[in-house]
């Protein structure tokens, strides 16, 4: 009888321990959408105190919350599609993990993090000179174009090199290729950050 009532003692312990290790990840999982929805916020502007939010979780909810900080900010960082005239959502996310940065970990991530915006400022230039040096290189196919579409149709028509059908093919595959060099810059970046404000967390 002893024996049976030990062994639900510890069915009943291990029920308990396992109850409150599901509320206490319940706890971290909100704790990291708050953090997400706090680096929301502060990237897109608003006024968010994110050394006195993060003062209120705890432990391994701090972490989480942190978590969701880093998570937001890193997925905010991303090559400009259009140009903006605001500010864009990476300068933001950039101040945000400069905020996460402790003492010692400050100098790298600014570092890190003044190379991220030299490479996302330097981006769109790059494009327009792509595509300009594109453009160069199919004018001559689009005046040729422009003269066999004269002497079939007897019409005079201004055909520029962006028109040229071979055009959109290349830009499209110039594109690829020089955002695949900017996103790889990118990440090794990004993963940087990540190991730095683990070693600071």
């Amino acid at each position: 009888m002893a024996e049976i009532k030990s062994t639900m003692e510890m069915v009943m312990a291990r029920a308990a321990r396992m109850c409150e290790e599901a509320a206490d990840g319940n706890d971290n999982e909100e704790a990291r959408r708050a953090g997400m929805k706090a680096g929301g916020e502060f990237v897109a502007g608003e006024a968010v105190d994110l050394a006195a939010l993060t003062g209120t979780y705890q432990g391994a909810a701090g972490e989480a919350f942190r978590q969701g900080l880093t998570s937001s900010f890193m997925r905010n960082i991303n090559l400009p599609r259009h140009e903006d005239d605001g500010t864009p959502a990476w300068e933001g996310a950039l101040s945000g993990i400069m905020a996460l940065a402790g003492r010692d970990t400050r100098a790298k991530l600014g570092g890190i993090t003044g190379e991220i915006r030299n490479i996302l400022t330097r981006y769109q230039d790059h494009k327009k000179q792509l595509r300009q040096q594109l453009e160069d290189n199919f004018a001559m196919q689009a005046a040729q174009l422009q003269q066999n579409l004269a002497q079939q149709t007897g019409m005079q028509m201004k055909i520029s090199p962006a028109q040229h059908p071979e055009f959109q093919k290349e830009w499209q595959k110039t594109l690829e290729q020089m955002n695949d060099q900017y996103l790889n810059a990118l990440e090794q970046y990004k993963d940087a950050i990540y190991k730095i404000l683990a070693i600071d967390g």
